[in-house]
């Protein structure tokens, strides 16, 4: 009611506001789309993107020398301040978002901007889901350290876990301090480590301009009906409020971002290990819900894990102070607190007595006797699914950077970061309150000592020692990342009395890796240039702990060439580019050992680094307003580091091991193109086809199935998994008038495998990986007036995503169609 009252005065103020107004028109310049090698422009007010002004939709320029820059140019009501590009990645393939294409989408987190991108997919299962890791080109989901996350510099990935909880700290950015997000495809550049075998995600925030208020608030709500007796509405809200001035040299933002939504059932209870006849004492029980699993064994579903809350609030301060005309520093404090509960699991099953049935009397935390019967079929109730669950997070990061031009020919770009995890703590219960044998017991996890320090220095000039053909970009980082993980039983889950610690269950580590780069740039003729460079790492891994016992310390370096050949004639580009890539262990794959109620995750110390060959040949035809581009891409990684996972039954299995070789075989089409035939339409649509297999499956591999029965595979010629072989993604928006335009926006992706053996031929089932087509919608209406005689804007818009209300699964359940409301001010 809170999230309804709040949106509905706010859009009730801007409404009265716009009908108070004499119907002025929009006032909006059309910037037109930037030449060829122009940097894209960006609004230096946080001022609600006018949608009828055509912002840049160019690529990232490719062929722009390393360190020069835009100047700055003056519109009605809008300013475009130059600033220093550093297209020290023109060797990669890379597309641009704009703001005002965010604003096209029902964005209501940072991580959902970037969706509809080329060979990109997000794995958001719900609204503010902590989760929601990245996958790119052949970088499967899961493959969290294969991908990297900057905002300003400040990374947010997250190189201390892996699969599903290693998601970059999305959360840390609020969607509207976005600017800009440039995603770079590929290890092509020498200035990025290994970490971006599958791409980068650059993201640019807001810095004022002058004196700035935005305030904008949104309600979203999803009525789902999937398995189970009932259904349920889940919704949520979302409120951003910043503040930003810029006094002489000095420039300042603060900015609030508030999220509470509530998900729908992320997990089902299921007894996929086989339906028996019924034998010994067994209880009838009605409600359980017939299905088949992943790999066609008929099963039942017997509950689900119920909504999850999730609350998030993040407070940042950013301060700019202009050094020289074109060297800026900008210091960046931000602290996040989010919370995660899980407090009424569904039972489905009640018997005859009409009580809810949560399985017979073992207490032991995995039962697995067939204690049910169902239409005469026995089947097992693992009670302790049924179990509340919460989490606590708090995470403070800082960050100082210093960027621009330090003579007329070099320029510097430095950054240093700190990411802290103050706190985070994920207690879990093992039996459902209402259980009569509930014993109060539980398990806490600790994360402790959890952290990250980054520094980057990159120099880069367009003249080498004078020489105008030749441009250079060098630099170094330094990285060093820390974990301490400790997991204690619970005396009392209810009264939060906490019990021994179990040792065999801490772990720990510390990596750190040291790194030096540089690439030359050499323009030996007309349209003409090659790139030559290298990035040497030492990396350490130390101080491990894992299943108590202290672990050796390791170290490992290496050198990675790169190697890029461009040749851009007129309106065309074609690029060959070639980067060798090293992707070293992360914490978690090589320490985090962990049990849970329904999971146990064995880490594996003795992990090798993957070692990829990469290649790419791009062509490129520049239009009006636009462009069309075709990349064929090939990776090939020895000693890949591969998550096995296997569920069985409410248990889930999860491990890391080295797979001797895989590749990666791909071709992409993007068109993305504003005002297409001069017409008001945009349009931007990228397909790509993959073809991910497994060359060498090595020795075989000993992978237990459902039952329980160890069985031996070798992987040579298997699917690799998580990696569906088409995608298509398609943003169309028709501009009804300068004030008014409407969104249509698609997502498909083909099914893929689960399993490594790719024994999970069974779709639209729990446990899935779903081809899926969602279809967006959304409509926005942008007003101007006079508000306490300062010049106002507002928008009032509505959305819905998953328009033909589609049910499909990524593992966990995707959201049904969901209906946004939305309202925003700025003056």
């Amino acid at each position: 009611m809170r999230s309804l009252l709040s949106t509905a005065v706010l859009l009730a103020i801007t409404s009265n506001l716009a009908i108070a107004e004499t119907q002025k028109k929009s006032t909006g310049d059309t910037t037109k789309h930037a030449a060829k090698n122009a940097e894209p422009s960006k609004s230096a007010d946080q001022s609600i993107a006018n949608d009828s002004q055509t912002e840049s939709k160019q690529a990232l320029p490719e062929s722009t020398a390393v360190g020069s820059s835009t100047k700055d140019e003056v519109m009605e009501e809008m300013v475009i301040t130059g600033e220093v590009a550093k297209d020290s990645h023109f060797t990669s393939p890379s597309t641009r978002l704009s703001r005002a294409e965010i604003e096209r989408q029902n964005a209501q987190t940072t991580e959902e901007a970037v969706k509809y991108q080329p060979s990109l997919q997000i794995r958001q299962r719900y609204i503010g889901d902590p989760n929601g890791v990245l996958g790119i080109r052949g970088a499967d989901m899961f493959s969290t350290a294969r991908n990297m996350v900057y905002a300003d510099g400040l990374p947010l990935h997250n190189q201390l876990q892996a699969s599903f909880n290693g998601a970059p700290r999305w959360s840390m950015v609020g969607p509207n301090e976005i600017d800009a997000v440039d995603v770079v495809y590929g290890p092509f550049s020498a200035e990025y480590s290994g970490n971006s075998i599958g791409g980068v995600v650059n993201i640019k925030t807001h810095m004022p301009m002058k004196e700035e208020y935005y305030g904008e608030t949104s309600y979203f709500v999803q009525p789902w009906e999937n398995i189970g007796a009932d259904g349920g509405t889940f919704d949520g809200n979302r409120q951003y409020f910043s503040y930003g001035n810029r006094l002489d040299k000095w420039s300042a933002l603060l900015s609030y971002n508030r999220l509470e939504a509530e998900s729908q059932p992320m997990s089902y209870f299921i007894d996929n290990t086989g339906l028996r006849n019924p034998t010994g004492v067994t209880t009838a029980v009605n409600g359980a819900v017939p299905t088949l699993d992943t790999r066609g064994t008929p099963s039942y579903i017997y509950g689900d894990t119920g909504p999850e809350l999730v609350n998030t609030d993040l407070v940042k301060l950013k301060v700019g102070y202009d050094i020289t005309p074109d060297l800026q520093a900008i210091f960046t404090g931000a602290f996040e607190e989010r919370t995660r509960k899980s407090e009424k699991p569904r039972n489905y099953l009640t018997s005859a007595n009409g009580n809810a049935y949560y399985g017979d009397n073992t207490t032991d935390s995995n039962n697995s006797t067939r204690d049910a019967v169902f239409a005469g079929r026995a089947f097992n109730v693992q009670n302790t699914g049924f179990g509340p669950s919460d989490d606590e997070r708090q995470t403070m990061q800082i960050g100082m950077q210093l960027k621009g031009a330090i003579t007329d020919t070099w320029d510097i770009d430095t950054t240093f970061s700190y990411l802290d995890v103050i706190k985070d703590e994920r207690r879990s219960a093992f039996f459902s309150p209402d259980d009569p044998r509930n014993r109060n017991s539980g398990q806490l996890q600790v994360f402790d000592d959890f952290n990250w320090k980054n520094y980057d220095l990159k120099l880069s000039t367009r003249e080498f020692l004078g020489w105008k053909p030749l441009e250079f970009l060098g630099g170094y980082h330094f990285d060093n990342y820390n974990m301490n993980f400790k997991q204690f039983s619970y005396a009392s889950y209810s009264a939060d009395r906490i019990g021994a610690e179990d040792l065999t269950r801490r772990n720990q580590g510390e990596v750190t890796t040291n790194a030096m780069f540089g690439q030359f740039a050499y323009h030996f003729a007309p349209d003409w240039d090659l790139t030559l460079g290298a990035r040497y790492e030492w990396w350490l891994a130390s101080s491990g702990v894992g299943r108590g016992r202290d672990l050796p310390d390791r170290s490992d370096d290496a050198i990675s060439p790169k190697a890029s050949l461009g040749f851009e004639p007129a309106n065309w580009k074609f690029r060959y580019s070639f980067g060798r890539a090293y992707r070293f262990p992360v914490i978690a794959e090589m320490y985090q050992n962990s049990v849970s109620p329904t999971s146990v995750t064995t880490a594996n110390e003795n992990l090798k680094a993957e070692d990829g060959w990469h290649h790419n040949f791009m062509i490129e035809y520049g239009l009006d307003n636009g462009y069309v581009r075709v990349n064929v891409f090939r990776d090939d990684i020895r000693n890949t580091i591969q998550q096995v996972r296997r569920a069985s039954g409410v248990f889930t299995e999860n491990g890391f091991q080295n797979i001797p070789a895989t590749s990666t075989t791909g071709v992409e089409l993007v068109y993305d193109q504003a005002r297409v035939l001069d017409s008001d339409f945009d349009l931007n649509f990228n397909a790509t086809w993959m073809n991910a297999i497994v060359e060498d499956g090595g020795p075989d591999l000993i992978f237990t199935e459902a039952s329980g029965s160890p069985t031996r595979y070798n992987l040579t010629g298997k699917e690799r998994i998580r990696l569906p072989e088409w995608r298509f993604n398609a943003l169309a928006t028709y501009h009804i008038s300068e004030a008014w335009d409407t969104s249509m926006a698609g997502r498909y992706t083909s099914d893929s495998y689960n399993d490594i053996d790719n024994g999970d031929h069974v779709n639209n089932v729990f446990g899935s990986q779903d081809g899926f087509f969602f279809l967006d919608f959304k409509t926005s209406y942008r007003f101007k007036y006079d508000l306490l005689g300062k010049p106002a804007k507002s928008r009032i818009s509505f959305g819905i995503n998953n328009l033909t209300d589609k049910t499909a699964y990524v593992f966990h359940p995707y959201p049904q169609r969901t209906f946004f409301l939305e309202g925003a001010i700025s003056f």
